[in-house]
């Protein structure tokens, strides 16, 4: 199973999932089956090759003081978009509006790794 289908999986409230390598290239994108997209393809691409430079490389300067990236979080009216680092990837989701702490254990439960 490829692992942005995996997610999908984990629950019905992600929209949406990037797969990134550890190095931050966008590797797959896919979007829930029946849900409408919110953006448009080259919105998407574009978000995730600027998200690297200026968000993650931006937080990454951080790290050395304040320990390993688990994720970034941005919550917009009706949707919400969290960046997670799990094992050998970056992942980018899109959800629903809600609580996103609860997801981002599921997640976490499921590759084995703490994210909260």
């Amino acid at each position: 199973m490829r692992l942005c289908d995996e997610l999908l999986d984990i629950d019905d409230a992600i929209r949406f999932v990037a797969h990134l390598d550890p190095c931050m290239k966008l590797l797959e994108m896919k979007m829930r089956p029946g849900v409408k997209s919110l953006t448009n393809e080259h919105t998407d691409e574009e978000f995730f090759s600027l998200i690297e430079p200026i968000v993650l490389g931006a937080c990454g300067k951080l790290e050395d003081g304040f320990g390993k990236l688990k994720t970034i979080r941005v919550k917009y009216e009706n949707a919400s978009v969290a960046f997670l680092r799990i094992p050998d990837a970056i992942v980018g989701i899109s959800v629903e509006p809600g609580p996103l702490t609860p997801l981002i254990d599921k997640i976490g439960r499921r590759f084995k790794v703490k994210l909260t």
